[in-house]
């Protein structure tokens, strides 16, 4: 429980940077139909039992969904936001996930920077694009789960 809080601050961290007029929260589970709240709505995010409850500025609930469901979490801007998953195509995608030795992130812009994080939120490797196509090394890692941003995007990520 103690690491989901660092993760929450870390995510409100993000909040400012993707905080732009009409700006939505999206969370993608693992499985399932995504979730996406205006983060014009959004009083506060809590960690609660293993579950992310989202309530608005009143202490309404506006959802939630179990921790590990949590596939991503990305921001995009309302004019990119669509109700119906049909039409949802994530810009950046990572496999083999879980992973032994390396992930492979498509969907880069060229020099664009992607970042591993531990759960408490601690920088543990950064990579500069060089094509679409990135290969990152993660055999070094621990075993456990990570998260992989690149810009606005959050990808949960799992080393075996």
């Amino acid at each position: 429980m103690y690491n989901m809080r660092k993760l929450l601050i870390w995510i409100l961290l993000l909040l400012p940077m993707a905080a732009r007029a009409e700006t939505a929260l999206t969370i993608e589970p693992l499985s399932g139909v995504e979730k996406q709240y205006a983060l014009s709505l959004i009083g506060q995010v809590r960690f609660a039992a293993d579950v992310m409850y989202i309530f608005d500025v009143s202490g309404v609930e506006l959802g939630h969904t179990a921790i590990l469901e949590v596939g991503k979490i990305v921001f995009r801007e309302a004019s990119t936001i669509s109700t119906s998953t049909d039409n949802v195509s994530a810009r950046v995608q990572v496999y083999p996930n879980p992973t032994h030795d390396f992930i492979i992130i498509q969907g880069l812009e060229n020099e664009q920077t992607a970042r591993v994080y531990s759960w408490d939120g601690k920088l543990l490797s950064t990579s500069q694009a060089e094509e679409s196509e990135t290969k990152i090394n993660v055999s070094d890692l621990p075993i456990g789960s990570y998260l992989l941003q690149v810009g606005a995007e959050i990808v949960k990520f799992i080393k075996k």
